[in-house]
């Protein structure tokens, strides 16, 4: 992680409460080095844009616990630069999961149909999931990953993961 502060905390209409992580506000492998991510500048909201790497992963956690019996939705805007083959074969990973020891949700994402410069948000239903009544840690921790294909990547951006409360 760069250091960059917590992602704020905004309320919509329905006083429901979403979290935007720019991609200085998430954990992602390699982004410190200028060799495999093209990270956004300082104070800037630009994504993040996958240069070359051999493994994807990328992690985040919300800044304080979230409230139990309530119902949530992860999402991460992204974008293709260009085309890589590699996306076409081997697919994408989001992992959901509140406290430490708690249930994940994951989501199989492919990305090979994806128009360049397209924003999409992935997945398109949103990765759904409640905060267990009888969960001891309700810090949610999430990411994007892919299982080991030993492939090098390319092309992928970062714009931004949300977490946001959904209605009953």
């Amino acid at each position: 992680m760069s250091g960059a502060a917590d992602p704020a905390e905004e309320k919509d209409a329905k006083d429901e409460v979403r979290w935007r992580f720019k991609p200085r506000q998430l954990v992602i492998t390699w982004g410190d080095d200028s060799k495999y991510w093209k990270m956004p500048e300082e104070g800037t909201d630009g994504p993040a844009e996958l240069l070359k790497v051999a493994w994807l992963e990328i992690n985040g956690s919300t800044p304080k616990p979230l409230p139990k019996g309530k119902k949530y939705a992860l999402s991460f805007k992204i974008s293709m630069a260009h085309y890589d083959p590699v996306w076409r074969t081997y697919p994408v990973y989001m992992l959901a999961k509140v406290g430490k020891k708690g249930t994940s949700n994951w989501e199989k994402i492919n990305l090979g149909d994806m128009s360049f410069g397209d924003i999409i948000e992935i997945p398109s239903g949103k990765l759904r999931f409640t905060v267990p009544e009888k969960a001891k840690d309700t810090t949610l921790f999430f990411g994007l990953y892919e299982l080991w294909s030993g492939k090098w990547k390319e092309g992928l951006r970062i714009h931004e993961a949300v977490v946001e409360e959904m209605s009953d």
